[in-house]
């Protein structure tokens, strides 16, 4: 699962990556947790790419008030299944530029953090969907995203029973194109990367603080700090 992650690449790397026009400069993010404000890649009304800033945690258009449990994560077995996900998969696809994601290990007794990263060291991309609520009146405007995840079958195993899924660049514009209905099989036919193209390592418990940022998240654990992260 991705339940908190990182993108401290440059706006100059996610702008070419992406093909997005220019914005504002954004500063690094290395600790980024749920009902916080993000950065997606989606269409806009007029089919162009564009980035936007919205909240990671899905409300469904439809729902009457935020829960209090973020939706952060939608399960690709049953994303088309699902009231809370099932509109935002066919007509509002996105993309979550991510420079890497953290997961927990149980070790002696205590969760250890891990740092999973593209051995590429390029800004990647989750699968994402999102959503436009305007409350049951319709006096709010909050727009959220969620992460698609599926089961891990590779080396992140060891880690977690479940992985974000990453999209790969040559599927990004095919990912992002709205379908209402879904074309049979949409889902299956999607190449996304292999777990093979991430590498990890411990990185120091101070992530495991949401009000934690900085280079700090991402340091190895004090008694392996002489050592290369990985």
């Amino acid at each position: 699962m991705c339940g908190r992650y990182m993108l401290i690449s440059p706006l100059e790397a996610i702008r070419a990556t992406f093909a997005v026009p220019a914005g504002a400069a954004i500063p690094a993010r290395y600790n980024i947790a749920p009902r916080q404000p993000v950065l997606i890649v989606r269409n806009s009304e007029k089919g162009l790419r564009e980035l936007a800033a919205v909240e990671w945690g899905l409300v469904p258009e439809w729902a009457k008030k935020i829960g209090d449990t973020p939706l952060i994560n939608a399960r690709i077995e049953t994303v088309t299944e699902k009231p809370s996900f099932r509109s935002s998969i066919k007509r509002k696809r996105c993309l979550v530029p991510f420079s890497g994601w953290y997961e927990w290990k149980s070790i002696a007794g205590r969760k250890q953090p891990y740092l999973v990263k593209p051995t590429d060291g390029k800004v990647a991309a989750f699968a994402g969907i999102w959503s436009t609520w305007h409350g049951p009146g319709g006096e709010n405007w909050l727009e959220t995203m969620a992460i698609l995840t599926a089961p891990a079958t590779g080396r992140l195993k060891g880690l977690h029973h479940r992985v974000p899924l990453v999209v790969k660049p040559q599927n990004y514009e095919n990912w992002l194109v709205a379908h209402d209905p879904l074309p049979r099989g949409f889902l299956k036919s999607f190449d996304f990367v292999c777990e093979r193209a991430f590498e990890w390592g411990p990185v120091t418990s101070k992530v495991n603080s949401v009000r934690m940022e900085g280079p700090d998240c991402i340091r190895p654990p004090d008694h392996e700090r002489q050592h290369s992260l990985f």
